[in-house]
């Protein structure tokens, strides 16, 4: 799975039209963004990366950029 890949799934997530996030985005300014979607985005990483993405690392993913640098950095390792 590639980067616009990803983001087309957290688009899912976050009921966006495709193709909406360009990863720069800061994820508390975008509406749909809430405790179901951060729970949503653990198990789709999960799923479909075989990632466990820890609470504690989560909390410090501020944009849709640094949520896509820790699952390429999972990927990467």
């Amino acid at each position: 799975m590639n980067k616009q890949e990803f983001l087309n799934s957290l688009e899912e997530i976050l009921e966006l039209d495709e193709n909406t996030l360009k990863g720069d985005e800061v994820l508390m300014e975008i509406e749909q963004w809430d405790s179901l979607a951060f729970l949503s985005v653990i198990a789709m990483a999960d799923e479909n990366f075989d990632i466990i993405i820890e609470g504690s690392q989560l909390e410090e993913i501020k944009s849709v950029a640094d949520l896509v640098a820790l699952v390429e950095e999972h990927l990467a390792a």
